[in-house]
């Protein structure tokens, strides 16, 4: 923390930090890619309690300690995209995320546009993310799925110019079945991005019918 504090930027009050089993997952992190813009130096955490310690520090020498995971939730900016992406229209946006939240049901407070996002489809947030994974792995551990989803609120933020949330607004219409299957992955992938998914072992048999499904097309 000392090295770091010594390349602040004249003026930065804030230490950013990101928890991550490993730099390589540290530096492919939707959460990493969507402050790369700033050019904020990122301090990486690869143990939960070198997190839980920060958590529960909040300052170092005065200085504001605060995960990039609760910097993103808050800097709830749209910045202007500078390049020719191809995006989905505001409609179609629209329409994409209403029927997002009718198949995604409890499992999601409110889906909204990004455009923080490059190479992910999709990131989810939440109050507190570090906190809410220890509850999660302690207070909330053995709760029904409802209970957890009610405590963690979560948003869930799309990439509207990703080519799978691209491809998703026309699968919703020409294949439902598949598109319920995607639209799922997506949400489950953004959880295990995230650290709230305990045991991915759930999604297995769904990602088979993916694959399933794709090999028959060939």
């Amino acid at each position: 923390i000392e090295d770091y504090c010594k390349r602040m930027r004249p003026g930065q009050r804030n230490i950013y930090y990101f928890s991550a089993p490993s730099r390589q997952l540290a530096e492919t992190s939707p959460y990493y890619e969507a402050l790369k813009k700033k050019d904020i130096e990122v301090l990486f955490c690869y143990e939960q309690y070198d997190e839980l310690v920060l958590l529960q520090l909040r300052q170092y020498n005065r200085l504001n300690l605060k995960s990039i995971e609760n910097e993103v939730l808050e800097s709830d900016t749209v910045e202007e995209s500078q390049d020719s992406k191809v995006t989905l229209s505001p409609s179609k946006a629209d329409a994409l995320m209403d029927w997002m939240r009718s198949a995604l049901g409890e499992k999601v407070t409110n889906i909204k546009v990004s455009t923080r996002l490059e190479s992910h489809p999709a990131m989810v947030t939440v109050m507190e993310m570090g906190a809410a994974r220890h509850y999660l792995r302690t207070a909330f551990a053995g709760q029904s799925e409802a209970e957890r989803w009610k405590f963690l609120q979560p948003t869930l933020e799309i990439n509207s110019s990703h080519p799978i949330i691209r491809k998703l607004s026309e699968l919703k219409s020409s294949d439902p079945e598949l598109a319920r299957l995607v639209v799922e992955q997506v949400y489950d992938n953004a959880l295990v991005a995230a650290g709230l998914i305990e045991d991915p072992r759930s999604m297995l048999n769904r990602l088979n019918e993916l694959l399933t499904r794709t090999l028959d097309k060939h």
